[in-house]
């Protein structure tokens, strides 16, 4: 456990989804003060929208005795199967989640968001008086020794820092881009380029339970994770780029379902075969955006997660990231605590600006992989179909290993939390030193 840090300095955490929530265990952890503001009356929102956990990110968990916890709500991928979803026709398979799984010593599990915000809530300490919903930002004061944050239902919340990981269309970056130039932003940094349907289906036949299926075409494409008794699914296609925020009724979500029921994908099942299957009340339609922020914090507030680099699901790393990125935040305000433990503001911007160059590489690199690979799948150029149909198909596993392996291995950790690593074929590059 870690060394006490002063009770006087409090972290102010926007927004209760995974990276914010992890981000309250790890500041737990540290025995740093904090309170989480969540604009929604609950933070039990979300059902259907599946994430996969690579292995890096379950080490995270893991450390913070979470892991055990969560694999009743695992499906566990050990084979990736391409497909089209004009005909069904496998294109390409392979055993590369387990072979993953198997270097790394964690595996590569799907599960919804809501089981991931469910662990992470139900597990924090305090969360009664830590966790605050329906409490919206209205505006954020930046004070010597600190920051005021004035909430819509009149509240004021007061804090040493404030982290803003409200996601996409965040509160905080619309602030902090507001003071950076002191006038209103005239740019918007994430983008709605694909929209989409997602939601949690009974397992049926036609499916090989521990499958990641990603079925490819002219426009679209479609991801699954399916396990023994359930499976998660996403839909993609492009549509005009936006920047408004957009909410799609329960009937656009039935039309666009109509629209590709009869697309494959599996080998021989149509969307339809699952739609019939799948629980109305997890699935919905909705935007996907893409963006990169270069500010990513100014004076004691700083962002992460969805709030500064954002892209489609197709990766499956955007909560990956997000958690990573928190992890590193936590050790560099650790170390500042420590030596500090009443930071200037100066400090606390040296700590922010450590913290940005330490996941800048990996974050904008993802970012434009995530540009890469959607457009790729889906076909967005007849350079993309030819790579997608007649190159990708003779990519070796090992190769595609290779590259995700070098990633998961440089997975973060919290430094100052002790923990007994699982024996790996392939060394971690960041370990504790608690």
């Amino acid at each position: 456990m870690a060394e006490s840090t002063p009770t006087n300095f409090r972290a102010i955490i926007v927004g209760a989804g995974p990276v914010g929530l992890y981000l309250a265990h790890a500041l737990s952890r540290a025995n740093v003060d904090y309170v989480v503001l969540e604009q929604y009356g609950s933070v039990h929102r979300f059902h259907g929208a599946g994430v996969f956990l690579y292995p890096h990110t379950l080490r995270l968990l893991d450390q913070i005795g979470l892991y055990e916890k969560a694999e009743k709500d695992f499906t566990i991928a050990h084979t990736q199967t391409d497909l089209l979803t004009s005909n069904g026709r496998v294109i390409k398979s392979t055993p590369l989640w387990s072979m993953l799984g198997e270097q790394h010593a964690y595996p590569i599990a799907g599960l919804s968001r809501g089981q991931l915000i469910a662990l992470l809530y139900e597990n924090l300490p305090e969360k009664a008086s830590r966790v605050k919903t329906g409490a919206a930002v209205l505006d954020i004061e930046a004070q010597d020794k600190g920051v005021k944050v004035r909430l819509t239902d009149g509240s004021i919340e007061e804090g040493s820092i404030l982290i803003g990981v409200d996601g996409v269309y965040s509160k905080t970056r619309q602030i902090l881009q507001q003071q950076l130039a002191q006038t209103p932003p005239d740019t918007w940094p994430m983008t709605a380029t694909y929209n989409g349907l997602y939601g949690c289906f009974r397992s049926c036949h036609g499916f090989e339970p521990g499958t990641f299926y990603q079925s490819r075409g002219s426009g679209i494409v479609s991801q699954m994770i399916v396990g023994a008794d359930r499976g998660h699914f996403a839909i993609l296609r492009p549509i005009l780029p936006t920047t408004e925020s957009k909410r799609y009724t329960t009937e656009d979500r039935d039309r666009l379902a109509e629209e590709l029921a009869n697309i494959m994908v599996g080998p021989s099942v149509r969307f339809q075969d699952i739609w019939g299957l799948t629980d109305k009340e997890t699935a919905a339609m909705v935007n996907q955006e893409e963006g990169y922020c270069d500010e990513w914090y100014h004076e004691r507030v700083v962002l992460a997660g969805d709030a500064v680099h954002k892209a489609t699901s197709a990766t499956g790393l955007g909560v990956n990231t997000g958690i990573n990125s928190a992890a590193v935040l936590a050790n560099e305000l650790y170390r500042t605590l420590r030596s500090e433990p009443d930071p200037s503001t100066r400090a606390i911007e040296d700590a922010f600006a450590r913290y940005q160059q330490i996941r800048t590489p990996e974050a904008s690199r993802l970012h434009t992989i995530g540009r890469r690979q959607i457009r790729g799948v889906t076909w967005e150029t007849w350079a993309d179909w030819l790579f997608d149909r007649f190159v990708n198909p003779w990519i070796g596993v090992g190769k595609i290993v290779g590259i995700i392996g070098k990633l998961i291995q440089r997975g973060q950790i919290l430094e100052y939390v002790l923990f007994t690593d699982r024996e790996v074929r392939v060394p971690w590059k960041n370990r504790p030193t608690a």
